[in-house]
Formats: structure tokens, sequence, C-alpha cells
């Protein structure tokens, strides 16, 4: 890591020499439109020897700078028939060019039907693009549904019921980061841990993020930007709609779910308004009012694009209501909810100074109410209980008979995000160098009531008793990050592009220390963790119609608030009881001894991923081809960890007095901690097929597999079991032994059918989708004897290979059956699903699907269960369909 610091140190100051004065420079600029003469707002444009490519504006505009020459001008729209020319550049004039593009796509209603004609990557990372008219067609209620058309993720049907994560090659949602019109969404401050489907130390909820307003999801499975952070395993660039677009109203259903959505925009002057409004209702139980999960969501954004400067600001309103509800005669009376209100603002400001530099900055301030709630009957004998704080004895409360025990966490959880950000165009020599520099600044912090309950009525009763805690004393999350990035494009042998950059994460700064700058020591210190992430990606066009792609990069994630500041574990053990009368409290008696553990780790690290990869694409005449295989290794993830301990129930004859109390009973125990103790290894391969539109048939053949192999484990290689009392120690004992890794091997093929018929206003898909293989399996798990033991009196003794098979130290062996070493091997399995979308009149569409219309369901024995009592699983989905109606409306 010291010797890539001097390598960044030296490259930017060689960047420094070398940039000088900007002279010799040619510029093409003009506007790129359709056959009408509309705009293309963001269409490509790029000069093809040299990789030297811009994006237009909102308004169509484009300005390239280039070296004078002759260059192959290709311009690009989704939608649209590409263009290319040969145009001549000379040095210090600038040439205008407006270029027309020829419509291919066609409208659906307001689905707009893409058929992609160009094949080849114009960015180095790997990366899925889903658009609004994918996303309207597969009739998505939440971005989980989104993820659906990314290589390796399995068909599920589209409900809101139970929380949705997202998951990029087979990582951890945690470490995916989702960025929302440029701003990212952080479960950091979330504290709402342990009731019902609560996404609190874990990653984001994918069913608060409705589809419908969705106009473009980038999801990013290989190397990223270093303008983005905070992630290892992906990222989800995901853009809203922001357009002046006719009004339009849509209802969707299906057998658990109920959607409607209008959205529409307008011009005011300069500005553009867009406004959408979302309301969702999935049902959990249908027996039961209100079990189940309702979104709703606003947004209202204002835009304005100059030529200068572009400025948008955004308000997100979101209120989500997940609910289990008390189930009519069910004894135990459970029953939970978790009622979240957000407000969102959001503002994006560039400003362009010239061709060769802009200034970019992005804020947003976010708040969101938490208020969960969880009931169920507490019942026991003589229900002692005590409310101690600290360490120590004193009298309990006893409660006879059951009482409904209840609970609320209210978290207030504010996020604030700031980048600010220099992008600098300059020539080294012959090569171009779009330079990018920022800093970007996080503070999440929690300030709620906390966990609240009546502490004479707690909401549960046992050795470990819950604790009132208020969340204003839990300080904020602080993330600071610094970085840069060049993307080099020009001629090498051949077109070539070469984007690498750093950035430096702090997790919790406390301060700078100038011995950074030589790699003795962290630059910026910080409580959990300070992290140097280099990154490259690089591209090359082979021939005119092959390209390779290479990249190498690091990532890390931080720590949640809920594993930092996590609660402490109380223990309360009831030395002595004495019921006399329940009817006259003042005669009864108890003590209760109250032991605390620490759950919070304040000192954990954020833990890191390393990425390698290498890509070939190839475009053929009616069709491309892409390989990709990658290397995902990440050390120190976040796991818990039992820790054992001891404790202990006294006496005490004298009482108050605490002379001649004595120990009567040890007892051995464990709780819960996190620790950077896991780490997973994935690699994979992924392969995609894609056709233009076929004429006379108009058909599309998709086809795309992925096969992965992760495997993961524990750093420190072993746990604790529960205590038991072992004879021939003639103690009491909590067995410690060698941890097991698991492995898993999974291809997955979705072959996509697509007839697009313009003339019959249809898009129809008939997926199928393949799981060829899917098989896990456990490393290590025969082994079943003790590597050693906690004893009562809080020593861990270590056993050497030779007192492990010793006979004295038998009865620690770890119990296991034969089935439970076997490989699970699942046999291959189809899914088969149909969608079809169809105009009915201008502007209006139906859409409606049929998810596994075979039924197929078949029944899978699992291997690692009893012959006497086999465990059998279902391997699809059950059959499900869903509808809906949408339609522009006329305020005319």
């Amino acid at each position: 890591m010291i010797i890539m610091k001097k390598i960044l140190l030296a490259y930017f100051l060689l960047i420094g020499c070398v940039c000088f004065a900007q002279t010799n420079i040619a510029t093409l600029s003009g506007t790129i439109t359709d056959e009408q003469g509309e705009p293309l707002p963001f269409a490509n444009i790029l000069l093809k020897e040299t990789n030297n490519g811009a994006a237009a504006d909102s308004k169509g505009k484009y300005k390239i700078i280039s070296r004078a020459g002759v260059f192959t001008v290709e311009v690009s729209f989704i939608g649209y028939e590409k263009v290319s020319e040969k145009i001549e550049l000379f040095e210090n004039k600038t040439v205008e060019k407006n270029f027309k593009l020829k419509y291919t796509s066609f409208e659906i209603g307001t689905i707009v039907v893409v058929a992609k004609s160009d094949f080849l990557p114009i960015s180095p990372e790997t990366k899925t693009t889903v658009t609004s008219g994918e996303i309207e067609h597969i009739q998505a209620s939440s971005l989980n549904d989104v993820m659906k058309l990314t290589p390796g993720v399995e068909t599920t049907n589209p409900t809101l019921n139970t929380v949705e994560k997202a998951q990029i090659r087979s990582g951890d949602a945690l470490g995916t980061q989702i960025i929302l019109d440029g701003i990212p969404i952080t479960n950091n401050a979330n504290m709402q841990v342990g009731i019902g489907y609560s996404s609190a130390n874990s990653g984001i909820d994918l069913r608060s993020i409705p589809a419908e307003n969705i106009k473009e999801v980038e999801i990013i499975r290989g190397i990223p930007s270093v303008q983005y952070g905070d992630l290892t395993d992906g990222l989800l660039l995901v853009r809203t709609k922001a357009s002046a677009d006719a009004p339009k109203a849509k209802v969707k259903y299906n057998p658990q779910l109920y959607e409607m959505n209008f959205s529409g925009g307008m011009f005011l002057g300069d500005w553009i308004l867009n406004a959408n409004f979302n309301l969702a209702s999935s049902e959990r139980d249908i027996r039961v009012q209100g079990d189940g999960y309702t979104r709703i969501a606003a947004q209202l954004s204002l835009e304005q694009d100059k030529e200068e400067f572009n400025w948008k600001n955004i308000v997100y309103f979101t209120r989500a209501f997940d609910e289990y509800k008390e189930k009519p005669g069910y004894a135990l009376r459970e029953a939970w909810y978790n009622r979240d209100v957000n407000i969102k603002y959001t503002g994006n400001y560039s400003r362009y100074f010239d061709s060769f530099n802009k200034l970019s900055a992005k804020l947003s301030v976010s708040y969101t109410r938490q208020n969960s709630y969880e009931q169920r009957l507490v019942s026991r004998d003589n229900i002692v209980i005590s409310n101690r704080l600290t360490e120590g004895t004193q009298e309990g409360r006893i409660v006879f008979g059951s009482y409904l025990g209840n609970r609320n966490i209210r978290g207030d959880v504010w996020n604030i995000f700031a980048d600010a950000n220099y992008s600098y165009k300059f020539f080294t020599f012959d090569y171009l160098n779009g330079l990018i520099a920022g800093v970007t600044y996080r503070n999440d912090f929690n300030k709620g009531e906390g966990i609240i309950f009546d502490p004479l009525f707690p909401p549960s009763v046992s050795v470990t008793t819950p604790r009132l805690r208020t969340y204003s004393d839990i300080p904020g999350y602080t993330i600071l990050s610094l970085y840069a990035e060049d993307k080099i494009t020009g001629t090498l042998w051949k077109p070539f592009t070469l984007q690498a950059g750093v950035r430096y994460e702090a997790y919790r700064p406390s301060g700078v220390n100038l011995k950074g700058l030589i790699g003795q020591a962290d630059l910026i210190e910080s409580d959990n963790g300070s992290f140097l992430n280099p990154r490259v990606a690089f591209s090359m066009n082979l021939a005119e119609d092959t390209q390779i792609r290479l990249g190498y990069g690091v990532t890390s994630k931080s720590p949640p608030l809920g594993m930092i500041f996590a609660q402490e574990k109380y223990f309360d053990i009831i030395d002595t009881v004495s019921v006399v009368n329940p009817q006259y409290p003042d005669s009864n008696f108890s003590l209760v001894s109250t032991f605390i553990r620490q759950q919070a780790n304040p000192d954990i690290k954020g833990y890191k991923q390393t990425k390698y990869e290498l890509s070939i694409d190839q475009q053929f005449e009616f069709f491309g081809i892409s390989v990709t295989g990658y290397i995902n290794e990440t050390k120190d993830m976040f796991q818990g960890f039992g820790e054992p301990m001891t404790y202990y129930k006294r006496a005490y004859p004298n009482w108050p007095d605490l002379d001649g109390s004595h120990v009567t009973r040890y007892y051995l125990d464990s709780y819960s901690k996190y620790a950077n103790n896991g780490w997973q290894n994935v690699k994979g391969i992924e392969a995609a097929f894609t056709t233009k539109r076929i004429p006379v048939v108009n058909t599309v053949l998709k086809i795309d597999a992925a096969y992965t192999y992760s495997d993961n484990g524990t750093n420190n290689g072993f746990y604790f079991s529960s205590a038991r009392f072992v004879p021939t120690l003639n103690e009491e004992v909590m067995p410690m032994y060698t941890s097991h890794e698991n492995y898993y091997k999974d291809l997955l093929i979705n072959y996509r059918f697509e007839i697009q018929a313009k003339t019959l206003g249809l898009w129809l898909t008939l997926h199928l989708q393949q799981k060829l293989i899917e098989i896990n399996g456990r490393r290590k798990y025969d082994d079943t004897l003790a590597i050693g033991y906690y004893t009562i009196g809080g020593e861990l003794v270590m056993l050497s290979p030779e007192q492990r098979t010793d006979a004295q130290y038998a009865p620690l062996k770890r119990t296991v059956q034969w089935y439970d070493l076997l490989e699970e091997d699942k046999p291959n399995k189809w899914l088969f699903n149909l969608k079809v979308s169809k105009s009915l009149w201008k502007g209006a569409a139906i859409s409606f699907y049929v998810n596994n219309f075979f039924n197929n369901q078949p029944l899978y024995r699992r291997q690692r269960s009893s012959p006497a009592s086999p465990s059998y699983e279902r391997r699809n989905p059950n059959i499900f369909y869903g509808i809906d109606f949408s339609s522009a409306i006329n305020l005319r």
C-alpha cells in the first residue's frame, strides 16, 4: 500500500508538470436532434480513432475537444439509428456540425420499445442498463423488481411483503450502494434492530423506491469510478424522470398488490417541473385486514439547464407502513409494525466555465421518523423484574400471572451529504485527459427516543431482559472522502480508454497525521478505519468490432451505528424469591443480580474488497457477444461472534447487609458482538448474447448466463457451543470447535424471446430461466473434536492435537449425523414466464404477465435431512399473474 501511495503521488506530480497551455486544440460542436428537430438530451458522440467522447446536454447540444485531424465521428442514442461520418478538425478552430438521428423505436402507449443496435460498451466497467420502457414492460413495483433483469438474479413474484435487498454477484447486500439522482442512500444510522422485517445493520430496503418514476438504472457490477464510495460488491445508479412529459396515470394489480401512479411535467419559463405520486399496497395475509405493506411516495423536481450551468432540485416524500397484525384466536397475541416517514431534499449544481472546466456540487438533507412496535403475551409464574442499569444486586418486582408485553423503537434519523468536485480536460501530448478531483462529506446521526416500554411490564422476561435506551446520546457518524481520477483517451497502437484514480475514505475521522503523506501512517486518522482505494479500468478496441476490457479496484464499506454502538446485554439472575401472599406485595420478597456485557464494538473497522475483471466484447452484423470473468476477494467482513462469559447466583442471608453473601451457583453463557471476523471469495463468468431486431418476425433474442463459485468463512476459525457438564472433567464447560466453511456453485441462464411488432402495437416477451447448477456444501464440518473449552472460572483451555483425541475429552465431541456432511446438488430446473404489453389507443396501453405459467414447482428432498423425517422444498415460485393499465391524460 505504501508503494501504491508513492506511485499515485508521482503520477499526479507528473500530470502537473506536463499539463501545458491548451494550444493547438480543435473543437467540434453542434446539436443532436431527431428527424423532427427535437433535441436528443444526453446523446453520445465519439471520435472512433481516439475513443474521445462526450455527451450532449439536456438540450441536445454538444462540444468535444480534440487534436486536429480527420476522424470518424459516431453519434448514438438509445432507440435511434447510429450515425457515422468522416469530419476534419482544424487547429484552434471550431467546426459546427449538427446531426439528425432516425427513430428506430416505437411506443406502446407511453412505453418506449427499444432494440439495441450497438453492442460494444462505451465505458470500461461492466454494467447492465435498464430503461424505463423495460421497467414498465415487466410491471416493476420497486427497485427490487428491476434487479431481476441483471444476469445471475433469479425471478421472484413482484410483491412488497418482505424486505428486499440488492445482492450483486453473490455479495453482501450491505456492500451494495444505491445512488438516487446522484445522492447515496444510507442505512448507517438505522437503529430499528429486532422488530419485524427491519433492515438495520444490513442493506437498503428496495421496497421504499417505487419503479414508476425511474428513467434509467445502471447496475454496475465491475470496477466503479472513484467518485463512488462506501461500497464493496456493486452499485446501482438510479435516475428518476425530470422531463416535461404529458400527465400520465397508471393502475396496477396482482393477487397481492394494488398500485396507482400519477406523473407529469411542464415548463415554467426556463424551468422544468416534474411531479410523481405513487400509492402501493401489498397484502401479506388476506384474512386479516391491514396485514401487509403500504407505500405512499411523492417526488417533485425543478430543473433549469443553461449553457453556463445546470441546477436541479428534488424533494422526495415517502411514507411506509409494514404491518403484521394480531391473528384472531392466536394465544401469543403476536403483532408488530414498522412505520417510517421520510422527507429529503437534493440539490445538484454544475457550472460550465468553458469546454475544459466544470465545477459540480451536490447537497442533500434527509430526515426519517422511524416508529416500530411489537407485542406478545408474557406468561410465567412469579415473574421477577429488575430495571437496574449498573452491575449489582437490588430487590426485584414480582409480577403474577400474565400480561401483554410491548415496546416501541423510535428513531429520528438525519442523513446529510455534500460533494464538490472540479473536472478539467487537457491534452498530454496527443492523449486527452479528463481529470476530476473532489471531496465528499457525510454525517448520519440518530436522535430518536430509542427503546421505549413500561419498565414494570417489560416486553420479554428471561435471563436476558431488555432495558430502556435513548438514541440521543449516540454520537454522529461522519465519513470524509477525497478522490481524484483521470480518464485518458487516445491511440496507443489501437484506440483505448484508461480510467485510473484513487479514493481515500475515513470512517469517523478524528484527526490528521502528516506522516500519512510519506506512507508511515493514516493521513486522516479515524475510529473505524481509513482506506486508500485505487481503481483502474482499461478498454481497447482491438478491431473495429472487437473490444477488450480490464479492471482492478479496491472498495471499502463502513460499519453501521447499530454495530458500533449496540446496546449492552443485561443478564438478570434471581438470587432469591419468596412469595407469601400474591394479594399483598409487601409480604413478598426477591433479589435480582444484574450482569452487563458490552455488545458494542466502537473499534470495529470497515471491510475491503479487491476486484479483478477481464472482458471481451465482439460485435457482428446482427448480434453482439460479451464475456466477463471476475474475482472478488472480501476480507474482514462484519460478523457476529459469540463471546463466552460467566455469571453467578448469590445468597444474601443478611440483606441488605452484604456481609455473609456467598456464591451458590455459577453459570456459563454467551453474548453476540460484531467484529471484523468474516471473509468471502467470489469467482464467476458472465456471458451475454443479444441480437438486433430481426426483420419480418420482429424478434429480439437475448441470452445471458452467469456462473458463480463462492465460499466464505471466519477469520478466527473457531466458535463456542452451548455449555455442558463433562463428567471426565468434573465441571461445566463451553466447548470450542473449528468453524466450517461454506461453498456455493450456481449457473443461471436466461433466454428471452422478445416480439416487438410496431404495426400491432405489441411487445411480447417469452422468458425462460434455467437453473442448471445449484450446489452448496460445507468444508471442515466433519471435524467434530473440540479444540478447546471455556471453564466456569473464565479460563480458556486449548487442546493439543494429542489431547483432542484423548478419551478424557471425548464427551466434548460434537454430534454430527452422516447426512449433515452431504452436499446439496439440486437438479436442473426451468421457469417459464410471459409478459405482454399492447397498445389500446394513442397514449394508452395494457400489460399483463404470468410467472411460472406451467405451474412447474418440482419438489426437492434436502440431502441434509434425516431419512426418517425428510424435509422438502418447492423450487419455483407459485404461478402468479398481474395486469396494469396506463394512459396519458389530455388536459387540453
